[in-house]
């Protein structure tokens, strides 16, 4: 586990920039899944989200449905 992801699990799992993006990690991943609360928009940065046009991955889904 990095050392980003360690600090999350112990803050509430996910941080939250001056820009009002949520920063999110799915356990075992590093990959960087973002959500802004007041666009509701979701991003992540896992290759089946950037070659999939936007589409929500899984491990958006996850972060979704609570099973960090």
């Amino acid at each position: 586990m990095d050392t980003l992801s360690y600090a999350m699990n112990i803050f509430g799992g996910y941080y939250e920039t001056n820009r009002g993006w949520r920063h999110y990690r799915v356990e075992g991943k590093t990959y960087d899944i973002k959500f802004h609360p007041m666009t509701l928009e979701w991003a992540c940065s896992c290759p089946a989200y950037k070659f999939g046009r936007g589409k929500h991955c899984k491990h958006i889904k996850e972060i979704q449905e609570g099973k960090k």
